[in-house]
């Protein structure tokens, strides 16, 4: 079936959000049908937005996880640095996913006692920041 046009996934999603707004919405009488027509839109126009950004956001995902790694590597080669706190960090740079940073907090917080609170905020405000970013970023398309 060549003979039909081929559209990418947030292309497509954003010509049927057109459609349901410009075309759909407007003929729908009643007011009820309406409002879903137009909520559909908006809908479908956010998903759109996520296909559009996704690789640009994976991309981002990972030099974000690279640097919080070489960030967080000189604050925790110290001796004093429990040695799962290490392999927890070594295993975000290898990884470079949710996955490994989970871990990285979880490890956090299993050690904070023999990290001591000021050392611990200060690395669990490292990873919130990076986080934050990522959060901040994502949500673009939302807008």
């Amino acid at each position: 079936m060549a003979d039909y046009i081929k559209f990418a996934p947030d292309e497509l999603l954003e010509r049927l959000a057109r459609t349901l707004k410009k075309e759909i919405g407007p003929a729908v009488e009643e007011a009820y049908p309406k409002t879903q027509a137009f909520m559909a839109a908006v809908v479908l126009q956010k998903l759109a937005g996520q296909l559009r950004l996704a690789d640009e956001h994976a991309a981002a995902r990972r030099r974000d996880l690279q640097e919080l790694a070489e960030e967080l590597d000189p604050l925790t080669v110290s001796q004093d640095t429990p040695p799962s706190l290490r392999a927890a960090v070594n295993t975000v740079r290898q990884d470079l996913d949710t996955a490994s940073v989970s871990d990285l907090i979880e490890t956090l917080y299993a050690t904070r006692s023999e990290l001591g609170e000021e050392r611990f905020a200060d690395l669990i405000g490292r990873v919130r920041t990076r986080l934050r970013a990522r959060i901040d970023r994502e949500m673009v398309y939302a807008a």
